[in-house]
């Protein structure tokens, strides 16, 4: 608590997409002074009218990121909302990578998110920051266990999940993506770089209607940052390839407007359900 008894400031470190406004709201609701620093070209700019102070910077300066937080009086920081690695290859100009950012891309081959995003919470850490649990302070919008929609899964839908689950698994012990595309039990897509919509559309091209998407969080992910997120824009990218299911893994997905996401999955036929990770499968 600060001095006069309140919460103090925490900083978002806002991404794209509609998360970060989402935690900021959640934030204030808990009583917290919130500020923001975004990223031109990436960050929503709708985010400034739902925090205290606001301030844009360039992606990939980070001693200005340090200063800037510093500032306007956050210690403690909460990542969130996406930040594609397609940036480091074809940033047209969205990247301004300073001399210590350069620093960093530098220390290790390893470009997975979580490689990078540890780099840049280890980095912020050591100058006096505490990086916040995405799952904590977003525990409102972690998908439950059970069905979600109305309609639910069939025994296709429920055995590409039985079949998918140690594959996608398998996969995020190396860094390669949350979301895996099945059908009739095979594996059609696997999502890396491009993001989980893409990710989707390549399955349903691949299989035609009826695929069943996998989400899920990566084997001993650190939790400050990248929980796997749905959102509308996830059904609607469902609804465009004619999905027939969605299972994500309780707890640890994040559910984008909720209300919204379950009332347009059942106005398109899709069934959602959480299932739980298996104890056994956190351990192997």
């Amino acid at each position: 608590m600060t001095a006069t008894g309140q919460p103090p400031a925490i900083g978002i470190v806002a991404g794209a997409g509609g998360l970060p406004a989402v935690a900021a709201r959640a934030l204030a609701d808990a009583g917290h002074a919130v500020v923001a620093v975004g990223f031109e070209g990436v960050t929503d700019g709708s985010l400034e009218v739902g925090v205290t102070s606001f301030r844009w910077l360039r992606l990939g300066q980070l001693e200005a990121l340090a200063a800037t937080l510093q500032a306007l009086g956050a210690t403690r920081l909460l990542l969130v909302g996406k930040v594609s690695k397609t940036l480091l290859f074809a940033a047209e100009g969205l990247v301004d990578l300073d001399a210590e950012a350069m620093r960093l891309l530098q220390s290790g081959s390893d470009r997975g998110d979580d490689a990078l995003l540890g780099v840049l919470a280890d980095w912020l850490s050591a100058r006096g920051f505490e990086l916040c649990d995405q799952g904590d302070v977003l525990a409102g919008l972690r998908a439950p266990v059970g069905v979600l929609t109305r309609i639910a899964p069939d025994a296709r839908a429920l055995g590409d999940l039985e079949l998918g689950r140690p594959v996608l698994r398998a996969l995020g012990r190396v860094g390669v993506g949350q979301c895996l595309v099945m059908k009739g039990g095979a594996v059609l897509a696997v999502e890396a770089i491009e993001g989980t919509d893409e990710t989707i559309r390549r399955g349903g091209r691949l299989g035609g209607a009826g695929v069943t998407v996998i989400k899920a969080a990566r084997p001993g992910q650190d939790r400050r940052f990248d929980l796997p997120v749905v959102g509308p824009d996830t059904i609607a990218t469902l609804g465009e390839v004619g999905a027939r299911a969605l299972a994500v893994e309780a707890g640890s997905v994040l559910l984008l407007e909720g209300p919204a996401v379950v009332e347009e999955a059942d106005r398109r036929g899709i069934a959602i359900w959480g299932f739980e990770a298996a104890v056994e499968e956190d351990n192997g």
